[in-house]
């Protein structure tokens, strides 16, 4: 049986992988989706990569994710 906390992590794995082309979702895409500020967004994403979730993904956009969050955690996301 899969748990929320799970669920969610790919919800946000899944959401990362749509917006990452774009350099990632606005503040009011994550509000609307995930109810979190860019910063808890980016905090999350980073313990999910830090996680055995990460071993689950293409070396490569986990790579690229990992990249998108370091990026992410020194500069505000976009708010447009």
């Amino acid at each position: 049986m899969i748990d929320d906390s799970a669920i969610e992590d790919m919800r946000i794995i899944e959401f990362a992988r749509q917006w990452l082309p774009y350099g990632g979702g606005t503040t009011g895409d994550l509000l609307v989706e995930f109810g979190m500020t860019p910063a808890c967004y980016i905090a999350r994403l980073d313990s999910i990569l830090a996680g055995p979730t990460a071993n689950q993904l293409d070396p490569n956009f986990r790579d690229d994710l990992r990249r998108f969050v370091s990026v992410r955690a020194s500069r505000p996301a976009p708010t447009a």
